[in-house]
């Protein structure tokens, strides 16, 4: 293997150390102990590619976000010139295997973490989602003919919608389905299309119709004098008044 290959080879099995770590400890817990340890190399080595713990973190967001880029455009440019496709292999390719993966959402989750207080950091996502956005701007606005603002508006839901989801699939991997989140972000850009929106209730539940209250009886209404008649009782007679003459 030639002296370059051999040496860009070391920094990468590094980078790939720095992943794991991080991953599994978070930006700040990792230590350049665990990244030598994890890449089976000295801390010397290490010192040798990377002056600063803090230039191994930029250069390993730098190969994550190369690589991330790498990946969409790859699946763009499969997509060819349609719109629609365009945009739906943009939408899945974000919820494939290779991009949404615990381990890779761990680490994009803890430098997003701490873009606020690192310009570095900031500047380089900053500079990814921007180059993201306008693919999907572009997609969208050649799929619906809307202005170029309007295109960008949506573009940058589309985005929120899908790191979103990511932020789900994160916290839980093992119960949410790559593919039920792609579904939700085509639902969305279905929306946007003008496309009419399915509600599907799920299979195990029965929707019943509430029972009507039972309407209470009216009451028969009744006359006093016929009341009175019921409640008093008739007077006896005797035998001899019935036959007595008056005088």
């Amino acid at each position: 293997m030639p002296r370059t290959s051999s040496k860009t080879a070391r920094k990468t099995d590094l980078i790939h150390a720095a992943l794991d770590s991080i991953a599994k400890r978070g930006l700040m817990e990792t230590t350049i102990t665990h990244i030598a340890k994890g890449a089976g190399m000295s801390r010397g080595i290490i010192n040798f590619y990377f002056t600063s713990k803090e230039m191994m973190q930029r250069e390993t967001l730098k190969f994550l976000i190369d690589e991330y880029e790498s990946i969409w455009e790859a699946a763009l440019q499969e997509a060819g010139e349609d719109g629609r496709r365009r945009l739906a292999a943009l939408v899945q390719v974000h919820f494939d295997k290779k991009l949404c993966s615990a381990r890779r959402l761990n680490v994009m989750s803890a430098f997003w973490g701490h873009a606020a207080t690192q310009a570095s950091y900031r500047n380089q996502l900053e500079a990814a989602d921007l180059k993201l956005e306008t693919a999907l701007t572009e997609a969208l606005a050649h799929l619906n003919g809307s202005p170029l603002e309007e295109a960008r508006r949506h573009a940058r839901q589309l985005h929120a919608l899908i790191r979103g989801l990511w932020l789900a699939f994160m916290l839980n991997p093992q119960a949410v389905a790559r593919e039920a989140l792609a579904a939700e972000c085509f639902s969305f850009v279905d929306r946007l299309s003008g496309a009419p929106v399915r509600v599907i209730a799920p299979a195990n539940l029965s929707v019943v119709a509430p029972e009507k209250p039972a309407r209470p009886k009216a009451l028969k209404k009744t006359r006093p004098e016929a009341v009175k008649k019921k409640t008093e009782a008739p007077a006896q007679m005797d035998i001899e008044d019935l036959f007595a003459v008056r005088r």
